[in-house]
């Protein structure tokens, strides 16, 4: 499937809008004229403490051990700079077993997760939300 821009920029832009929509500040991160390499999340009052994630997002796109082994050097080089704590590469294609048997030993400060993944770990917290609600859920 060839590259559209403006496709990966709508996928881009809805899952910005999803972090957003858990509480995180958030900012794309343009690196090339108009076209955002990633996404940087900030959430201040998370209950595992302060969280700062570097997001990137392809679509239509599988991703192998180098596409995953280029992200995880941005994100730490990200760390060592303060910039990040860790890395989430998002995708609507799978990623290859050596992808993620790669990342999972030698990278650990990033994940790997499908939008589908993603989605279905918000409906989780959605319905935690219910089980155990507040005052101040609206």
């Amino acid at each position: 499937m060839n590259y559209d821009p403006h496709v990966e920029r709508i996928f881009q832009d809805t899952v910005e809008a999803h972090f957003k929509l858990m509480g995180y500040n958030t900012r794309p991160h343009t690196a090339l004229h108009t076209r955002p390499t990633h996404i940087r999340a900030e959430m201040h009052t998370h209950p595992k403490g302060p969280q700062k994630i570097l997001i990137a997002c392809t679509h239509n796109q599988s991703l192998d051990l180098p596409q995953v082994q280029k992200f995880c050097s941005k994100v730490a080089f990200a760390r060592e700079t303060h910039q990040a704590d860790s890395g989430l590469l998002i995708s609507n294609k799978e990623f290859s077993p050596e992808a993620i048997t790669w990342c999972e030993k030698h990278c650990s400060f990033v994940k790997l997760k499908t939008f589908k993944e993603l989605i279905l770990t918000s409906a989780k917290c959605r319905k935690l939300l219910k089980k155990f609600p507040t005052e101040e859920i609206s």
